[in-house]
């Protein structure tokens, strides 16, 4: 299970909402900072991701508070699922575009306008798988509330 820290901005009667922070695998690098790909990673992934996740039975009773945070999880086979069929259908449909087209002798920017042709009913596809499967959101599981760290003085 791939899992993340995210913090709770909302919540409502049926669940929260949730925010998580896109890192890149650069940021933890101490490279970084002479790093060509770490000097862009700082700039391209500091996105945040705001998302609807409804109660898991066992926490209807429990009040999550804003600012709290929990552990999120996403099954790696529902993860692999979605790369393969977001990246790889629309690519497949590329190729097999391109290649027919090289076959019928036609110039090259016909092949590429084909392709790209080809690719669009790809993302098409892979929308509609996602939806059929109930997004992204319907596929991540709340696993833990982490404690609330207070310091206190004396």
């Amino acid at each position: 299970m791939v899992e993340e820290i995210a913090t709770v901005v909302q919540t409502e009667a049926q669940g929260v909402w949730l925010e998580t922070r896109v890192q890149s695998s650069c940021q933890a690098c101490s490279a970084n900072d002479s790093c060509t790909s770490g000097v862009v990673a700082k700039h391209l992934t500091n996105r945040q991701y705001r998302f609807f996740l409804p109660y898991p039975p066992e926490l209807q009773h429990k009040e999550l508070l804003p600012g709290q945070q929990v552990r999120i999880g996403i099954h790696e086979g529902v993860l692999l699922k979605s790369a393969l069929v977001v990246y790889l259908l629309p690519l497949l449909l590329f190729i097999a575009a391109v290649l027919l087209m090289y076959w019928a002798e036609a110039g090259e920017g016909w092949q590429l306008f084909a392709g790209i042709v080809a690719a669009l009913p790809g993302y098409y596809l892979a929308r509609r798988f996602g939806l059929q499967q109930g997004g992204a959101e319907q596929q991540v599981e709340l696993l833990a509330v982490l404690p609330t760290l207070a310091v206190q003085q004396q």
